[in-house]
């Protein structure tokens, strides 16, 4: 498995998680919209960024991360720490997607 460097697939990553728990408690996640995505989407790759051993993205999961406004969460960053993500998993997801450009939160 190739080695990922710097923080910015973390930052996208983990913004997931802070999205869908900020979220849920603000709307139902149904009708909600975060950088262009429903939340129901969203929620498709929470498995593979929480726990010790998350397994990897699904296709599900993949195809959302491909259609994430990724620039748009950043601005989530500071608080994902709080949800319980792996770090080291949430930064491997986009690189897993096959998702070749990632902006710097």
């Amino acid at each position: 498995m190739a080695k990922i460097t710097g923080n910015v697939l973390l930052r996208c990553v983990l913004t997931i998680a802070l999205i869908v728990s900020v979220s849920s408690a603000v709307a139902p996640a149904s009708s909600t919209i975060v950088c262009n995505v429903q939340m129901t989407d969203l929620l498709k790759c929470l498995p593979a960024i929480t726990g010790a051993h998350p397994p990897f993205p699904t296709h599900s999961c993949c195809k959302v991360m491909r259609k994430v406004n990724l620039p748009c969460l950043c601005r989530y960053k500071p608080e994902l720490a709080k949800f319980g993500a792996n770090p080291v998993a949430a930064m491997a997801v986009p690189k897993k997607c096959g998702i070749k450009y990632v902006p710097k939160c």
